[in-house]
């Protein structure tokens, strides 16, 4: 299958490498071909071409004779990417959403009908959460008779003596100041940040952590009518390491991200 991975950072990169590893042919477009390079390796023979995500002639002169775009840019660039793979008649995969349009609802089902009318896929939120996440919800409540609720945990630990991001700086930074999106009762509604602080047991050798309600992180859900909500959380370990948690509760809501304004399609 010929791939172009648009944003080869160190999320993109490692896709192009496993794809290219598999014997697709790949092609990467990134703003900085020069750090892409990087972190594609020295041995990597994989092309990199400087192209801007907000351009989007520049994405689709780029992306030219692709079958698949894996969007791995910033998710406030989806909609551009996706107008991108339509013209292209290409197939979509993307790895979160954004949400600017609906605080609820993501941008990426707004393109739902046109890729239906290409007979293209356009697979949305393919990252951890939402994501895998997803996966292992739709997978647990496969095994079971009923599902009256869904709590979701999700931990990242890092610690350094300067203010480090395990993401982009500028998603870490919405995200800190971003509302959880919450549903609970039937209702959407925006929580409070940091707040509901709980402490939880994680396998060793985490243990028992404190979590509170961070990210607007709402997933896109596994259910074909129903929905699963989870957000975000930031946790405060006894040594001072920066981690992240995730708590869902109830049953509904679609998926999430964040950055400064973007969108994307549909899951298939």
């Amino acid at each position: 299958m010929r791939i172009f991975v648009l944003g080869a950072g160190a999320t993109g990169s490692l896709l192009a490498q496993l794809l290219d590893r598999q014997g697709h042919t790949v092609w990467c477009g990134d703003r900085d071909p020069g750090r892409a390079r990087r972190f594609l390796g020295k041995k990597s023979t994989i092309a990199v071409t400087e192209v801007n995500a907000r351009n989007l002639r520049g994405i689709v002169k780029a992306a030219k004779g692709c079958q698949l775009i894996v969007n791995a840019s910033a998710s406030v660039f989806n909609e551009i990417v996706l107008r991108a793979a339509l013209r292209l008649r290409a197939h979509y995969l993307d790895l979160s959403s954004h949400l600017t349009r609906h605080p609820f609802k993501a941008e990426q089902f707004r393109y739902v009908k046109k890729f239906e009318e290409k007979n293209r896929v356009a697979l949305i939120n393919t990252g951890v959460a939402p994501g895998l996440t997803n996966l292992l919800v739709k997978r647990a409540a496969d095994l079971l008779d009923e599902v009256e609720a869904v709590h979701i945990r999700l931990y990242e630990s890092s610690e350094s003596d300067d203010p480090i991001s395990q993401w982009s700086p500028e998603v870490s930074f919405d995200e800190a100041v971003s509302h959880p999106r919450i549903y609970r009762g039937g209702k959407f509604h925006l929580g409070k940040r940091f707040s509901e602080v709980e402490k939880f047991r994680f396998v060793e050798p985490i243990g028992t952590a404190s979590v509170v309600l961070k990210v607007a992180r709402i997933a896109a859900a596994p259910f074909s009518a129903d929905v699963l909500s989870s957000h975000d959380c930031q946790a405060d370990s006894p040594r001072d390491s920066a981690e992240r948690a995730i708590r869902g509760c109830g049953a509904g809501a679609r998926d999430q991200e964040r950055e400064e304004r973007g969108s994307a399609p549909a899951d298939a």
